[in-house]
């Protein structure tokens, strides 16, 4: 599934959290059913949008590893962090938008550290342990 497959099923989302929250006295059974149908959703979703993020970087260091470039760029790790901070509308708080954040670059940091060294071993038909 594309981002745009993703995006598409969260604008698709029937009951937003205001309306679900609404609910809540009519029928808190029934609403906590929605509301864990639209978490599952949403979950598949972000996975899914988290995938492609990974795949789309791996691009990128292919581009750098063809172009000579550092693989590693703080100044970039910084823009992104500055990106999603700005766009952050809440109720997460910046500070744990950051953190997730981090985690998802270190994540994908080391998705290219093991693709990088399956390369090596596929090329050379031995583990290069350095």
């Amino acid at each position: 599934m594309s981002s745009r497959e993703a995006l598409s099923i969260l604008s698709s989302l029937a009951d937003s959290p205001e309306s679900l929250r609404k609910l809540v006295e009519e029928n808190p059974e029934e609403t906590l059913a929605k509301c864990r149908v639209v978490i599952d959703k949403l979950d598949q979703a972000i996975i899914r949008l988290l995938n492609e993020r990974v795949a789309t970087a791996s691009v990128i260091a292919d581009i750098k590893k063809e172009l000579d470039l550092p693989v590693y760029v703080p100044s970039r790790e910084a823009d992104v962090i500055r990106n999603i901070v700005e766009s952050n509308t809440g109720p997460l708080e910046n500070d744990a938008a950051k953190r997730l954040y981090e985690r998802i670059i270190d994540e994908t940091r080391a998705n290219e550290r093991q693709r990088y060294q399956e390369s090596k071993i596929d090329e050379s038909g031995n583990a290069d342990d350095t």
